[in-house]
């Protein structure tokens, strides 16, 4: 069983890095993991060696390392769905100029799989592996929702998420950043299940009443499209 602990306390480790925390100092791994900095330093440094950190010679603090984007990449290559999504993807982008993602569900947070950028010159940014709030923005509430976690996800108000659960979509406003307007629907695979938000995004002032229903709209109907490849009968 310690050597299950252990392992537990590795994968405690290499949750502490994120976007805002690219590289942490031994001292604050050691709060944030709440244990001695000598058993602290005993993790990383068997981390180190397998490659899944990396410890800066000069400030001597750690950053992941290039294990953990090998592991990545095999996770993204095994998502299928990403690749029977695109070109669906690309013609909702085609019709609607905004920029359509695809995003699932990754621990605490939603993971973006898949992305077709806009072709206006004015439009929001994501790329393909980065990693956002479940509690904010149209795609998070829905997962949220339909995957029914909003009991472990702080900030969510609970009327709006059983509407979602209803509806099977949501809108967002401006929550997850200033100036920036979302539509998502769900993909389903062959058993039903929810795996994945379909979500098209862009500026606040483009996401009229009138636009919303049309990319409302179009949105459900490339999501149908996905799920139908996937096995899915509507």
């Amino acid at each position: 069983m310690e050597s299950v602990r252990a392992v537990e306390r590795a994968l405690e480790l290499l949750e502490c890095f994120s976007e805002p925390r690219r590289e942490i100092g031994l001292s604050e791994l050691s709060r944030m993991l709440s244990l001695p900095k000598a058993t602290v330093l005993r993790l990383a440094r068997t981390l180190e060696s397998k490659g899944y950190l990396i410890q800066d010679v000069q400030s001597m603090s750690y950053r992941l390392g290039p294990k953990v984007l090998s592991l990545g990449k095999v996770f993204l290559a095994r998502l299928d769905y990403r690749q029977v999504a695109l070109p669906v993807m690309q013609a909702l982008r085609d019709s609607t100029q905004e920029a359509v993602s695809l995003y699932v569900v990754s621990g605490d947070q939603r993971l973006c799989v898949q992305r077709v950028e806009s072709l206006q010159s004015l439009r929001q940014v994501v790329n393909v592996g980065d990693r956002l709030p479940l509690a904010r923005g149209s795609a998070g509430k829905l997962l949220v929702a339909l995957h029914h976690l909003d009991s472990g996800v702080e900030g969510i108000d609970p009327g709006e998420i059983e509407r979602i659960r209803r509806q099977e979509y949501a809108v967002s406003f401006e929550e997850r950043e200033q100036g920036l307007a979302s539509v998502s629907v769900p993909i389903r695979d062959d058993t039903g299940q929810v795996i994945a938000a379909l979500s098209i995004a862009g500026p606040s002032f483009r996401f009229s009443a009138e636009n919303i229903s049309t990319y409302l709209q179009e949105t459900q109907q490339a999501a149908r499209r996905i799920s139908y490849q996937l096995g899915y009968m509507l």
